[in-house]
């Protein structure tokens, strides 16, 4: 039997369930979904609503943008400067308290090393300033208005693949962003996913302004109550933009080269091994997030998605590591010596303890397979596919030190043939 047949028919193995986890978001919206119901409390988030303006009446909420685990953000008039902006309004605790992140004074340091290319795809400070609520004392961030967010934009393709032109350009721009951030501002960002992607807005303001007055304002069940939504504001398919435009945002999670916030870091489909293994990390682990974004951009799949045996046979992170042995290929010894973790995954003879049958594959046959989703994207010529295997090997090396860095990656082949 042909071996990639045998390895995406066999439910044993851990690669096959790609075919059953082609991606990690889940399409729902319809309104009936209560947003962050636990996290209004001392210390938490600041409670919000439409028409709340902030700073001296200089902000008026509009909208609701997006909330998360540390923050939310709104759509917001700036009365000031005649501008919509993105306010992103932190937990009380995230300074002062437990968490005490580092964004804002990173964005401070992106904002004053701004002679690099880089500089233009990541998020951009506008303004910040304090906010005193029921909740506490929240540090609150002023942004520019994006758009989509790639998760966004994939499932609107089919096989949730995107053109591959399209994938160069923001592969190119994405490690730009990654280029300033390591070797200039010392940052590494820890969470390289879709949802931190966004789209610059074509004519922001125009877009803004007939957003809001054709679609009315999203509520549904908040806080006991009802309460405002997020929204998505429209934004075109990548390849309707004259010039796409991402940026990399979100830096409540980050971590300064020298000093770390925290070792459970990165989405775990995107979790570079010398985290898993708990070895030494730096700037590697971005590359490695951005390697696998590369390839579910072109493919359509998660390539390390995992999940832990029914029966309790390996667990989330025995999967993960089986699936990168059978795709990249075995840790390098020299490696797993570095990881405080390694003992709890690895023998002496560095063979997975709890899932010791694998079955090899590569990733030429994950690009270029006989079968979706692993079949060749159509619009990519024959002769690229060695070419981008290639600058795939350079971000999915397992060693972190012979792993390419952003600027390495930039020189590539793949990521300057044919591109715009």
């Amino acid at each position: 039997m042909n071996i990639i047949k045998s390895i995406f028919t066999k439910p044993c193995s851990p690669i096959y369930k790609l075919l059953g986890s082609r991606s990690r978001r889940a399409v729902c919206g319809n309104g009936k979904i209560t947003e962050e119901p636990d996290d209004y409390h001392p210390g938490g988030l600041h409670p919000v609503s439409l028409g709340d303006t902030f700073n001296f009446n200089q902000y008026e909420i509009l909208r609701k943008l997006g909330y998360g685990q540390y923050s939310t953000v709104w759509l917001a008039r700036d009365s000031k400067y005649q501008r919509y902006v993105a306010l992103k309004i932190l937990r009380a605790d995230c300074y002062g308290g437990p968490h005490d992140i580092f964004e804002r004074e990173m964005l401070l340091k992106i904002a004053e090393k701004n002679c690099h290319q880089g500089h233009h795809h990541v998020s951009s400070l506008l303004d910040h300033f304090n906010h005193a609520g029921p909740n506490g004392d929240h540090v609150c961030l002023v942004f520019n208005v994006l758009g989509h967010h790639l998760g966004h934009q994939i499932i609107k393709y089919e096989g949730l693949r995107l053109p591959v032109k399209s994938v160069k350009v923001i592969t190119r721009q994405l490690l730009l962003g990654l280029d300033f951030l390591h070797r200039k501002c010392g940052i590494i960002h820890t969470d390289l996913k879709p949802t931190n992607i966004l789209l610059e807005l074509e004519n922001p303001s125009q877009v803004i302004s007939q957003y809001l007055g054709k679609v009315p304002p999203r509520t549904g069940p908040m806080r006991g109550g009802i309460g405002p939504l997020r929204e998505v504001l429209t934004t075109p398919l990548i390849p309707d933009m004259a010039k796409p435009h991402v940026r990399i945002i979100d830096f409540g999670v980050a971590s300064w080269r020298g000093n770390h916030l925290t070792d459970v870091i990165q989405s775990p489909a995107l979790r570079a091994p010398e985290v898993i293994i708990g070895a030494p990390w730096d700037a590697g682990v971005d590359i490695w997030s951005l390697g696998c974004l590369t390839l579910e951009f072109v493919q359509g799949i998660v390539p390390f998605s995992c999940q832990a045996s029914k029966k309790g046979t390996w667990t989330v992170e025995d999967d993960h590591l089986a699936r990168i042995t059978e795709i990249i290929g075995p840790f390098p010894p020299q490696f797993i010596e570095k990881g405080s973790r390694a003992s709890h995954f690895f023998d002496k003879q560095g063979n997975l303890i709890r899932i010791p049958n694998l079955s090899p594959t590569s990733l030429e046959r994950l690009v270029n397979g006989t079968a979706m989703p692993f079949s060749k994207p159509s619009d990519m010529p024959n002769a690229d596919v060695p070419i981008f295997v290639d600058f795939l090997r350079g971000m999915l090396a397992i060693d972190p030190e012979t792993r390419k860095s952003a600027s390495e990656l930039l020189q590539h082949e793949w990521i300057n043939r044919g591109a715009e």
